[in-house]
């Protein structure tokens, strides 16, 4: 009871510059709590206890704005002024700052963005829709299957944090995906550059952030349809969700359903190894596929805090190109019809996640629980005489990967005074993985890692923050050998076996640490750098893998004496920003010492249906380059935005360029809001872009340079009131010209097959409301 009595409250008012009232939302972030203002701008924001809290204020049309208050003894009134702005995402706030005390004052590069620009630049996946924000690239294999590239790297040098839980999977693989519901993603920040000291080594290169959106207010019970349609591949997604908070008990469920088809290629043939081979109708055999996903969230918000539990299943079938198992010929190519099927060779992957986030106050100090249990299967089948084998007791199942991982993290966010703040960390993960299957690629493993930080921000002046930290982290691989059994010419049984890999037992530990900057330069101007020198552990795959990695069409060979490879980064940020301007600019250096990566040998497997050998090895390396962001609205309604990147880097050992390097590309493109011509179609747009991506000339040895192209993209979309209800619908196209051109990060361009021709897209999202307050 006594903490009833010293509940308190925040009440003021949200104004433009002008003095005008605004209907701001503004919500608590501590406690995922917040409230919409009139239309006068006033709001009142109940059951506080005395603390330190973080306001994010938002409204479309204005900069967002994010205040540190302190709640002693009485309420507090406060006057927000937010300043105009007719740049869109400059309505989002930053969280990812461990401070969340605001954009200016973090020294990251950080792209934020929410629901409604995942939904516009909807691609099927959950990393594809990121490509429109500058350095971030993709990996594709086939539709279903992407991940992520930040400024160049991919793989275990980028985490994807899910709910403050680092997604575990088969991320070493470029033809595993995420395994992320898209639809389920609410808000999403990138931050690029080290990210080690807060997240762990896996940070190297950046950090992708999915957080919740806020909770539901108090006695809402409201949900949406999702229905969507893409024509290349006859895509069809539909996924419901509903949320509620009932006395602040709070849930939130979701079920997306998603079914797809061979996609097709501005093409009729490709050629492999000399040979002319068929595309039978334009379409890349046995690439269709299906998901499943549902998740639910249950939990409590109060005074003291939050506490929730989700629980997520994410389920994807997909085929693998027929061309790439085994050696393509016209034969295996050839369609029967049935573009659906999902036929062999095929991938069924389900990835089990149950999470709990809690965040209690004590007293103007927070603390933050992250704990999580993944489980991830992976299941690749196929015809075991495709691979050299007889008939096996797995029967079609080519691999098998089960991997269970136990995750927890504390962080106390220690509050001194006004200038200075602190943040304590803990983390710790355990990995258990099994295979079966009659082909072998990764053997059986636990790893233990565990990690502890300290993080200060200081304030020097009103305009200038700093901050510095330092990590120390130890780590343990327990990899066991594997005997592979050996098979005669008439795919017998020999009773003989082959060594694989070796048992492994190392131990890794390192210190890494970081400082940054923010400049303020007055409210227009903001610069920012970021140090920092952080490492990375190999990883069991980097330092067993012995087999054949079928959807990347290539026989892959670690090293089991890899050692750690520490960075040296240097990451700047200059900004400026005006009501109708932005203008960002973020150059970055780093150098690699012991670098580990996957490079051809330009030699051929002596395995049954292999292809290329490629192993992992270590070199020193250097990577440098930036990108541009540059946005403009020249008169009301209109908004133009260029965005730039570009990548360099250089083995120091041989002299020649890092293998699976993006190009250089520039996205320019031009938005017009749509002006309101009746009182039911409203919130209209119509957006034309178009992507220039450079030819990739500078390629390891015996990796294949890949020529430039350009895309044109464009959608309209508008809101129609039915019954008080704003049914959204959107139309888009990708490359509408149908270019013929390759992606030199795709899978299927060792194959010389290109990407996706004219893909059509159309969306309805229609909310639902089942109580209001």
């Amino acid at each position: 009871m006594a903490q009833e009595k010293r509940s308190l409250s925040i009440t003021g008012t949200v104004r433009s510059e002008q003095g005008d009232g605004l209907p701001a939302l503004i919500v608590v972030h501590e406690l995922g709590k917040g409230t919409a203002a009139d239309l006068d701008g006033r709001f009142r924001l109940g059951g506080l206890n005395p603390g330190n809290y973080h306001l994010h204020v938002t409204h479309l049309g204005y900069k967002a704005l994010t205040r540190t208050i302190t709640l002693t003894t009485n309420d507090l009134e406060l006057d927000l002024r937010l300043s105009e702005s007719a740049i869109t995402l400059q309505s989002l706030t930053i969280e990812a700052n461990p401070f969340k005390n605001g954009p200016v004052e973090q020294s990251q590069t950080i792209e934020v963005v929410d629901r409604e620009f995942l939904e516009k630049n909807n691609a099927g996946t959950f990393a594809n829709a990121l490509e429109k924000l500058p350095g971030i690239s993709t990996i594709n294999t086939g539709v279903g299957i992407s991940k992520p590239v930040i400024r160049g790297m991919s793989f275990n040098r980028i985490m994807v944090n899910d709910r403050g839980i680092k997604q575990e999977g088969q991320q070493w693989g470029a033809d595993h995906g995420l395994e992320i519901d898209p639809f389920d993603v609410d808000r999403v920040e990138v931050v690029k550059g080290p990210a080690s000291l807060i997240y762990g080594s896996d940070g190297m290169s950046g950090v992708i952030n999915i957080s919740p959106a806020p909770l539901p207010r108090e006695g809402t019970i409201q949900g949406h349809l999702i229905n969507s349609y893409r024509t290349n591949n006859a895509m069809r997604s539909h996924s419901a969700m509903v949320e509620g908070n009932e006395k602040d008990f709070v849930f939130k469920g979701r079920v997306t359903l998603q079914d797809y088809q061979d996609y097709r290629v501005p093409a009729d043939r490709f050629v492999y190894a000399g040979f002319e081979l068929p595309v039978f109708d334009s379409r890349l055999k046995n690439t269709a596929g299906k998901e499943r996903h549902f998740s639910f969230m249950t939990g409590l918000r109060k005074n003291w805090g939050k506490t929730t539990v989700t629980v997520s299943r994410f389920h994807q079938k997909a085929g693998i190109f027929t061309g790439a198992v085994g050696i393509p010929n016209s034969y295996n190519l050839r369609h029967n019809g049935e573009y659906g099927n999902i036929e062999f060779p095929r991938q069924n992957n389900t990835h089990l996640k149950v999470i709990s986030n809690t965040t209690v106050q004590l007293k103007k100090n927070w603390l933050e629980i992250d704990l999580g249990y993944q489980r991830n299967q992976r299941r690749e089948e196929s015809l075991p005489h495709i691979h050299g084998v007889g008939p096996t007791p797995e029967g079609n199942l080519a691999l098998y990967l089960d991997l269970d991982t136990y995750t927890a993290n504390a962080r106390f966010n220690h509050y001194i005074n006004a200038d200075h703040q602190s943040i304590i960390g803990v983390q710790a993960s355990f990995m258990d993985n099994r295979f079966g299957g009659f082909e072998f690629l990764l053997p059986m493993f636990q790893s233990w890692n565990a990690g502890m930080f300290y993080f200060h921000e200081y304030r020097w002046k009103e305009n200038v923050i700093l901050n510095a930290g330092i990590r120390l982290d130890g780590a343990r691989h327990q990899i066991q050998a594997h005997e592979q059994p050996v098979y005669d010419a008439s795919l017998n049984p020999t009773g003989e076996t082959v060594q694989r890999n070796p048992d492994i037992d190392r131990d890794f530990a390192n210190l890494s640490g970081s400082a940054g900057m923010s400049w303020i330069f007055n409210e227009h101007t903001n610069f920012k750098a970021n140090l920092g020198s952080s490492y990375r552990i190999p990883t069991p795959i980097e330092l067993s893998t012995n087999g054949i990695h079928h959807g990347n069409f290539r026989h892959e060979i670690g090293d089991a004496n890899l050692t750690s490879e520490r960075s040296y980064q240097a990451d700047l940020n200059f900004t400026h920003s005006l009501e109708k301007l932005l203008v960002g600019f973020s150059p970055f250096f780093a150098y690699y010492q012991d670098y580990i990566y996957l490079a051809p040998t330009g030699r051929f497997s002596t395995l049954p249906g292999a292809s290329t050998l490629w192993e992992y090895r270590q070199n020193n390396a250097v990577f440098a380059g930036a990108e541009l962001k540059f946005q403009w609205a020249p008169i009301p309604g209109v908004q133009a935005s260029l965005a730039g990147e570009y990548v360099y880097n250089q083995n120091l050992d041989t002299r020649l360029p890092l293998p699976l390097t993006p190009p250089a590309s520039l996205l320019g493109s031009i938005e017009w809001s749509l002006p309101q011509t009746t009182r039911i179609l409203e919130n209209g747009y119509l957006y034309l872009e178009y992507r220039q991506v450079a030819s990739q000339n500078r390629v390891d040895r015996n990796e294949r340079v890949t020529g430039g192209y350009g895309l044109v993209h464009a959608g309209l979309g508008w809101e129609l009131l039915v019954a008080k209800s704003p049914w959204k619908f959107q139309l888009s196209g990708q490359n509408l010209l149908n270019t013929y051109f390759f992606n030199h990060l795709s899978r299927y361009r060792l194959l010389n097959l290109p990407e996706q021709g004219r893909n059509i897209n159309l969306h309805l999202k229609i909310p639902i409301s089942l109580k209001s307050i």
